[in-house]
């Protein structure tokens, strides 16, 4: 997998990480579990976005 894939797909998991927060901004009902559920893919984006990073060097 190229560095350019692997880049789109950690925007994408940042962007819906984005949207989890904002969705969970608006309810308090569920906001424990859309908070938490965005913070283990903003986790997986950095951890993508630091492995593309070591390979480009």
């Amino acid at each position: 997998m190229d560095i350019k894939t692997k880049l789109k797909r950690s925007l994408s998991s940042v962007e819906s990480a984005i949207s989890s927060l904002k969705r969970a901004r608006g309810q308090t009902t569920d906001a424990y579990h859309e908070i938490s559920k965005a913070i283990r893919e903003l986790e997986d984006a950095e951890y993508n976005i630091r492995k593309s990073i070591r390979e480009m060097e």
